[in-house]
């Protein structure tokens, strides 16, 4: 079950990635439905990523 927090580095640093690098670009080259879709991506793949977290942990904490 170790490699969860794999899972939740993952989610977070793409979810980073598409909210610093995709959104910025899709901003300046004035496509605005892919900018959107590059923001709900990205804060849903941060939220999950926290997510996945707190529940492992809490597992962790007071089940295992």
């Amino acid at each position: 079950m170790h490699y969860l927090y794999y899972l939740v580095v993952l989610f977070i640093m793409t979810g980073i990635f598409i909210l610093f690098v995709d959104a910025k670009t899709f901003k300046k080259i004035k496509m605005d439905r892919e900018k959107k879709f590059s923001l709900f991506l990205g804060w849903t793949n941060v939220i999950g990523g926290t997510g996945f977290f707190i529940v492992y942990w809490a597992y962790q904490r007071w089940f295992w």
